[in-house]
């Protein structure tokens, strides 16, 4: 996963030049879980065909110019990259609930996440 290459994919949009700014969410696998207890690794598994879907459903929101989306799936480590969100848009009103929306769905409908404890 590499910034400056998102940047350059929503940069070659051709409309790119209606976006006033650009969000970025960057997921990273945390040392413990929601209930508190270590965590060793995580293991993620992406349902691509989904994932397209929910990039092309929050897309089509007012405002929105383009969407970046890139996962690491696999077994991942504590402090290892899970995914990458970019949303580029006209406004903050605009993109600031697209990008909330968008990681939520995907975290809930696009991947699958098993947590190996330590």
């Amino acid at each position: 996963m590499d910034l400056n290459a998102v940047m350059a994919r929503i940069q070659e949009n051709p409309d790119f030049s209606r976006a006033g700014m650009v969000l970025i969410h960057c997921g990273v696998v945390r040392s413990f879980d929601l209930q508190g207890r270590d965590v060793e690794s995580l293991e993620i598994r992406v349902n691509a065909e989904r994932a397209e879907e929910i990039r092309a459903e929050m897309l089509d929101r007012p405002g929105i110019v383009e969407i970046v989306v890139e996962f690491n799936p696999g077994k991942l480590t504590v402090g290892d990259p899970i995914m990458l969100a970019a949303v580029a848009g006209g406004t903050r009103p605009e993109v600031f609930p697209v990008l909330k929306e968008l990681v939520d769905k995907l975290k809930r409908e696009g991947v699958t996440k098993t947590e190996q404890l330590a």
